[in-house]
């Protein structure tokens, strides 16, 4: 039975958080008011409120877009001209299509997986991503000023308390809210569903599955693939994702995925822990062995990557190894990021 490749986007694919770029740029201190919502979202989703998504940040974001005024436009332009993919995404990208069906599902806005799929050739029918339909919601100026003290309030005051007060007794009454409600993000859960989607369309077994993700929003994905026995990788990933995975990568370029899809294809999991073992006492010659790709075997043999097996005893050194590559691959702001 075939084998078959889903990836988060941003993290193992692309250096971006492109929400929290959009709100950096086009906001007044967007970037911190970002990671306040994003930090308010991680907290929720740690009290694991029922039904509650995470990567809800996106749509906490929603009501301050439209009181600054954002289109659709905005954020498609912004998009095409600000895609940065980490170090050899382009060719895993291209290679592991011709090994195995290959999807996106992304916490991302659609806006920006369309944009990401122009440049790099991915079949844009085979991705999920959150979808925002920005301009179909109307904002009247009293709400805009409204909302526009709200911003400030929320940069003064931080507190889980007064976001909660905010979200669920100011902006939860006002009209602007439904443009919220409507939005329903492709995180935490919602990824789970779009592979589970995956597999039913295709008649796909869960065990084929191999998964690779970075942050809180892929928790349930990697999950999902390590109960299925399939391969669930934390790239670069920060604690929520390495505990939810049974492979841990640390790496400034990506082509170690390309090298374990195709281990993975051939050799199943088996195979795969058999590659790990041998590359942590002969990288050279674990490579060789497994990949006749000698521009890939080169750009690794360069890159050097720390390949894992996830070992509850040794999280905080698998943590602390993926943070440092984390920081210097991304940034510290994004890499901060839930």
């Amino acid at each position: 039975m075939d084998k078959f490749y889903v990836t988060d986007c941003e993290g193992p694919l692309s250096i971006n958080d492109n929400a929290y770029e959009i709100a950096d740029f086009f906001l007044p201190d967007g970037g911190e008011f970002f990671s306040i919502l994003s930090n308010y979202d991680d907290m929720l989703v740690e009290k694991q409120i029922p039904n509650y998504m995470a990567g809800s940040t996106l749509r906490l974001i929603l009501p301050f877009f439209k009181a600054y005024a954002l289109t659709e436009r905005d954020l498609v332009e912004f998009s095409e001209d600000h895609i940065h993919m980490i170090d050899g995404a382009y060719t895993t990208i291209k290679y592991v299509q011709q090994l195995m069906p290959s999807y996106i599902v992304s916490t991302s806005y659609n806006q920006y997986i369309k944009a990401l799929c122009t440049k790099t050739g991915f079949n844009y029918d085979n991705t999920y991503s959150t979808i925002l339909k920005l301009d179909k919601y109307e904002l009247d100026m009293n709400d805009q000023d409204k909302l526009l003290d709200i911003y400030q309030n929320i940069l003064l005051d931080s507190s889980f308390e007064n976001l909660n007060h905010i979200f669920d007794d100011v902006i939860a009454r006002m009209p602007i809210n439904k443009l919220i409600e409507s939005v329903k993000p492709v995180g935490g859960i919602g990824k789970r569903d779009a592979i589970e989607d995956i597999i039913k369309k295709n008649n796909y077994k869960p065990e084929n599955l191999m998964y690779s993700g970075d942050s809180i929003t892929d928790v349930e994905a990697l999950e999902y693939a390590n109960e299925n026995d399939g391969i669930a990788i934390s790239f670069n990933g920060n604690i929520h994702s390495i505990r939810a995975a049974n492979i841990s990568i640390a790496s400034d370029n990506n082509l170690i995925l390309a090298v374990i899809a195709n281990i993975f294809k051939d050799n199943g999991k088996t195979g795969v822990y058999e590659f790990i073992y041998e590359y942590n006492s002969d990288p050279l010659g674990a490579i060789l062995s497994n990949m006749d790709d000698t521009y890939i075997t080169q750009q690794l043999l360069l890159s050097k990557p720390s390949i894992k097996l996830v070992d509850e005893n040794k999280i905080d050194n698998l943590v602390d190894e993926s943070k440092q590559t984390r920081n210097k691959v991304r940034g510290q702001n994004i890499a901060n990021l839930g």
